[in-house]
């Protein structure tokens, strides 16, 4: 059965009852999921999970005084209360609470809460872009965006509205912007709480902690909730263990946009967006006890889980009513619906570019057009910012002025109706920088001059379907899959010509599961009763072995039938752990007896003969075969050793001798670039460290996770590397420098077929 990417869920249980000013041992919490089943419907995983006090945090997002919707202020009147105590009583039990109003800072310059934020030790690590806004991470690239949100998302009536702006003018505040502090309904504890709004303080503040626990509450779960620098989607891709508090939450959606439905039933979808793609969550019963809260005049249906939903993306789109997705490509493929076959009207299209601040310079950006195109049916803007065009090259300009970097900015097309083409996907130039816009975007046929903006910054107004950006920087860690995905037995992974990653013990014990690029994961083949897989390798012709180490057998997997069979078993071995494959075919296993801390290495034939051929080692665990064939690397995990040998024509080892030594931390898995770097996960430590053949260190990489335990080459280069990650069960990519020696021999096969 195909499932793909389930986050575990947590319980906050333990807390229904009154707790005593001292430190509880733990909090219980039921988490909530969402998995997708093989016909694309969805259903609810929940699991209890124990969280202790003092590593826990919970940060209160944007709950202000005043809103420029009069609506979110009086959802916001309903449940802050509520939140309130909750926050005492977590507070009480030793939980860390950080109130983070955006834009606030100024009224608490002498607060000694603000004080004590900014005093917060810096933190060891500053993870990538932790400052700025995060509009999508990789596990929301797959999804569809259940709402549109890009009116601003307000659902004031009309006159209300004005008299509600005049009121906040009155009062000397911008309609627009009226927030100055947080609401008064929430208590700020001078003595123990932080104040913060920059995504570095609190994560200083999470860091010199020890926290590794997050609840996020708060408004507006579409927007700021989610995208802020100390949000969800930052707090998931840097590592930390977080949930939602789905029931004090709101959102900012207008009924009167796709897909139409009411305010609180719009807020429900964005609520089961998060637990299918970014998180699990939680409520806030789980602290006080009761029910679940409920704003007053939302209708039961709205706020209840439903069983299964199927995902909105074969709804049909209706270009002239509604912004619609629509797949732009680089040639003249573009994906179209039956109702674009007659256009008589200008079709406008809209993305969202996130635009590195070192793409900036004093030369402006350039739109380079495709040569179906002609420069002169074509308008654009930036931010609401008119592009001009350059008939020289077929391209339009934008100055930099109208960009914000690092960022997500608004960029609007419209061709001309006498066109009679669709938009083939541009190209963002700046100097040697490029981005290809191929991917959804988002379609509208009309002429309405207002589609050329949105009414809130893009960052508020956009969705996850139609973000691009550029790569990280190498040696970037992010999450691939959720946390939980995988069990704790997560090991050994390794990717097939086609980029898919294969790794152990996916959703439960004795499974092999297959997750693609885009973290989309299934269950490929359950193994034999009694076996568990650790280590795996591909063969040429895309078959693979895989370490069974309860049973001390080599499994063979067919990969066209799924079928597996017994390659090779010796009842001397204590287990094979990591195996490593040579050019023709031959497996090499390391053996390690963890109880006793000695390990020996077996050589595996192609015909399934075994042969052992070192012995007296240390705790063999990660093994890799050099470039050229004619080394072998093992490293010994508890002795933190890492052995090279030489390997004779015969396959026999010789010429033993110590690459490096280190003095701390375990080893696990150990893979080869093409130039025979060695990569090995440091387990422990939550880094990998890649090492040249000589021992040298050339860089240390974090993995978002103490426990990281093999690693694999794969992308669409080969310069990608997944590692398998224990603390949250879940694979983490990380682009590097140069490929890895599996993928580059797997990839000149497939080329030659």
């Amino acid at each position: 059965m195909r499932m793909r990417s389930a986050y575990l869920v947590l319980t906050l249980a333990a807390l229904t009852t009154a707790l005593p000013s001292a430190i509880c041992e733990e909090l219980s919490l039921t988490l909530r999921s969402q998995s997708e089943r093989a016909n694309g419907e969805f259903e609810f995983r929940e699991q209890t999970e124990t969280w202790k006090p003092e590593e826990t945090a919970i940060i209160v997002c944007d709950v202000w005084d005043l809103h420029h919707s009069l609506n979110a202020v009086k959802r916001l009147e309903q449940f802050a209360p509520r939140l309130d105590r909750v926050l005492k009583k977590a507070r009480s039990a030793g939980v860390t609470i950080i109130h983070s109003p955006s834009d606030c800072m100024d009224a608490y310059a002498e607060h000694s809460a603000r004080k004590r934020a900014q005093e917060a030790p810096i933190a060891s690590r500053i993870p990538f872009e932790i400052k700025s806004w995060c509009s999508v991470i990789p596990t929301e690239e797959r999804a569809v965006y259940p709402i549109d949100q890009s009116d601003g998302g307000a659902d004031d009536d009309p006159k209300q509205h004005a008299v509600w702006a005049a009121k906040l003018k009155s009062l000397g505040r911008n309609p627009g912007t009226p927030w100055k502090s947080q609401s008064a309904l929430i208590t700020i504890d001078s003595e123990n709480d932080f104040i913060s709004d920059r995504g570095d303080e609190v994560w200083n503040i999470l860091e010199s902690r020890g926290i590794q626990n997050v609840i996020l509450t708060g408004v507006h779960v579409n927007m700021c909730v989610l995208g802020r620098p100390f949000g969800l989607r930052q707090m998931v891709r840097n590592g930390k263990h977080v949930v939602l508090m789905r029931d004090m939450t709101d959102s900012m959606y207008n009924p009167e946009q796709w897909p139409y439905v009411s305010h609180f039933e719009g807020t429900r979808r964005i609520i089961s967006h998060i637990e299918r793609y970014v998180c699990p969550t939680i409520s806030s019963d789980q602290i006080l006890g009761g029910d679940e809260f409920r704003f007053q005049n939302a209708s039961a249906d709205s706020e209840s889980p439903e069983l299964t939903r199927s995902t909105p993306s074969s709804e049909p789109a209706d270009y002239r009513k509604h912004w619609a997705n629509i797949t732009v490509t680089s040639d003249d493929t573009t994906k179209s619906h039956d109702s674009l076959r007659d256009i008589d009207a200008p079709q406008w299209y809209r993305c969202v570019l996130r635009i590195p601040q070192t793409w900036l310079s004093k030369e402006s950006l350039t739109l380079s057009l495709p040569s179906s195109i002609d420069v002169n049916d074509i308008q654009g803007w930036v931010n609401g910012a008119s592009i001009e065009r350059s008939t020289e090259a077929n391209s339009l300009v934008i100055d930099s002025e109208f960009v914000t970097g690092d960022e997500a900015n608004l960029l609007v097309l419209r061709l001309k109706e006498s066109t009679g083409s669709r938009l083939q996907a541009p190209v963002l130039n700046s100097g040697g920088n490029q981005l290809t816009l191929a991917g959804r975007w988002q379609m509208r046929v009309g002429n309405d001059p207002t589609w050329a903006n949105m009414p809130l910054p893009a960052k508020f107004g956009t969705t996850t379907d139609i973000v691009f950006q550029a790569e990280p920087p190498l040696f970037t860690p992010t999450p691939l899959t959720r946390p939980g995905e995988f069990t704790p037995g997560i090991e050994g992974p390794a990717c097939d010509a086609n980029g898919d990653i294969y790794a152990v013990n996916y959703m439960e014990q004795g499974t092999i599961g297959r997750v693609s690029p885009d973290g989309d994961g299934e269950v490929f083949v359950t193994l034999p009763e009694g076996s568990v897989g650790n280590g795996i390798r591909f063969l040429l012709s895309g078959d693979f072995y895989v370490a069974d180490y309860m049973q001390h057998n080599i499994l063979l997997v067919n990969a066209a039938s799924r079928a597996v069979s017994v390659h090779a078993h010796h009842g001397g071995m204590n287990q094979p752990n990591d195996i490593a494959i040579t050019n023709d075919g031959t497996l090499y296993a390391s053996d390690p007896n963890w109880s006793e801390g000695t390990g020996q290495i077996w050589r595996i034939d192609r015909d399934g003969t075994v042969t052992k051929v070192a012995s007296k080692m240390g705790t063999t665990n990660g093994i890799e075969v050099s470039p050229d064939g004619k080394t072998l690397y093992v490293n010994e995990s508890k002795q933190r050793n890492i052995w090279a040998f030489d390997i004779a024509p015969s396959g026999d080892l010789s010429g033993e001798r110590l690459v490096k030594k280190f003095a701390d931390h375990g080893f696990d898995g150990m893979r080869c670039d093409v130039d025979g770097n060695l990569y090995v996960t440091r387990y422990g430590k939550g880094t990998v460290v890649k090492l040249s053949p000589s021992g040298q260190i050339l860089q240390e990489i974090p993995v978002l996770g103490e426990r990281p335990s093999n690693l694999c080459f794969g992308g669409p280069d080969g310069r990608t590397v997944y590692v398998t990650e224990v603390e949250f069960s879940r694979l983490v990519s990380i682009r590097v420098d140069r490929p890895g020696l599996s993928w580059t021999r797997m990839n000149k096969t497939k080329s030659k077929r």
